[in-house]
């Protein structure tokens, strides 16, 4: 037995391990599924620190670049420098980075908390007011209605006599009536600050990890390539390391997309709600560009209770307010969106919204961020296997090719059959013999793609002929 053959069955004896391997974790997996979550989320808190610091490196790795391509190309033009030079300047760009990173959140929280606070201190102190312009307008209503009137009117009474209490000072009651759950409450709250705080922490570990990952990312690639080529055929390692990097393009082409589409639609609610003299405009306007990061629905989850609080102000300015916010997602979901989203990640506006609609509803809201460049993802291998395998059968790979096409022979010739020729449905081998029995010409194709009509008329009344 020579090497050749042991590699042989060595290369088999491999290939059915993992085939066994695979089929008991696939086992393992679908009939003990309690048991792998709580794996996964266990491993997802061991690991939260280092997936911290992945996210805040992959964020801030374009502006490091960016940084770089500055000083390298305008401030030092293209000058050789040190490898101590280097390293100084990396350290620099890092901290840039992190900080323009931080001031952005903080920007964003100073423009948000005031305005949330001067919101609520208002509606706090309106509130009895905006219970009763809701009642009034309820009765305007519903005047001409009296069978409503007695049932709205109680329940308006009813919520403004609890509100009232509670202004009051019957909270205190209230909570001295809910001592044996007291206890309950003190733990809810205390496992809630324990949770903030590792948070914090894991934040902190985080940005350290992350430090060290953009410091030495250059290293990492190249570490992480040499393994790849030692373990991987050379043509199956070119093919990965370009699909990484294909992927890496998608996503991050597709999370700057999505930045710049919540901006351009919070901007948009901004001068729409100024415009209507919608209250409360620029919270308003913050919580619809920032739910935006979900898509399609996004403007929706922020608009419930963006309406609820305009409501509560003015009825007649909510209904103005709701038709302005499904104006404002039908614009989104079917021109900026998609057209943003499309071009960052290769695919329609159709599939952008398949893709959201089918991952959110597996996934939940992660889903639905994640779902478009991972869907443009599997597109492009898809498309690439089609077209891979169309090259085997030297076959056409525009799909212009193939709208009018009916039948294609030996010769792959493309066909159009009319469709008074179109009769019943016939088995591949006896549509092979009546192939052979009535010969149908090939047709031309036309400068678009398509077939020419009046040769398959032609070869249609060839056949009947025969």
């Amino acid at each position: 037995m020579d090497k050749h053959e042991n590699r042989s069955y060595i290369k088999w004896g491999i290939t059915i391990f993992l085939t066994a391997a695979a089929i008991l974790l696939f086992y393992y997996f679908v009939f003990h599924i309690d048991e792998v979550k709580l794996l996964y989320h266990s491993l997802v808190k061991i690991f939260s620190p280092v997936l911290i610091g992945l996210l805040i490196a992959y964020l801030i790795n374009p502006i490091i670049n960016y940084l770089e391509r500055i000083i390298y190309q305008k401030i030092l033009r293209n000058k050789t420098v040190s490898d101590k030079n280097k390293k100084r300047i990396r350290t620099v760009t890092i901290l840039l980075s992190m900080f323009f990173l931080a001031y952005i959140i903080y920007a964003f929280f100073d423009l948000v908390i005031p305005e949330l606070r001067k919101s609520l201190e208002n509606i706090s102190q309106q509130l009895t007011t905006y219970i009763n312009n809701l009642e009034v307008w309820v009765n305007d209503v519903l005047r001409n209605r009296p069978q409503f009137n007695g049932v709205i009117n109680d329940i308006i009474e009813e919520m403004t006599l609890k509100i009232n209490d509670w202004i009051d000072g019957s909270l205190t009651d209230t909570l001295f009536g809910l001592m044996p759950q007291i206890n309950d409450l003190i733990k809810a709250l205390t496992s809630g600050v324990v949770s903030i705080l590792t948070i914090i922490l894991n934040t902190l570990v985080g940005i350290i990890i992350s430090f060290y990952l953009l410091y030495g990312k250059e290293n990492f690639a190249g570490q992480a390539k040499k393994i790849v080529y030692a373990f991987a055929k050379r043509e199956t390692a070119n093919s990965f390391i370009h699909n990484m990097r294909f992927i890496n393009k998608t996503f991050l082409g597709f999370i700057v997309g999505k930045i710049i589409d919540s901006i351009i639609i919070g901007f948009l609610c901004f001068i729409l709600t100024t415009i209507i003299g919608t209250p409360y405009p620029i919270l308003i306007s913050v919580i619809v560009g920032v739910t935006n990061v979900i898509p399609f629905f996004g403007p929706y989850i922020g608009a419930i209770p963006c309406a609820f609080l305009v409501l509560m102000v003015d009825p007649m300015e909510c209904l103005y307010f709701v038709i302005m916010i499904i104006l404002l997602q039908q614009f989104d979901g079917n021109i900026l969106g998609p057209k943003i989203l499309g071009d960052a990640t290769g695919i329609s506006g159709f599939w952008v919204i398949f893709a959201i609609t089918l991952f959110g509803g597996i996934f939940g809201i992660p889903g639905m961020i994640i779902g478009v460049p991972l869907f443009a993802v599997i597109y492009s291998a898809v498309k690439a296997m089609i077209r891979s395998n169309l090259d085997d059968k030297q076959m056409p790979k525009h799909t212009e090719d193939y709208i009018k096409v009916d039948y294609v022979d030996e010769s792959n010739q493309f066909m159009q059959i009319p469709p008074e020729e179109v009769r019943e449905i016939v088995t591949r081998r006896r549509y092979g013999l009546r192939k052979l029995q009535y010969k149908i010409e090939p047709v031309e194709e036309e400068a678009t793609g398509g077939l020419a009509e009046n040769e398959a008329e032609k070869a249609s009344k060839e056949i009947n002929k025969k």
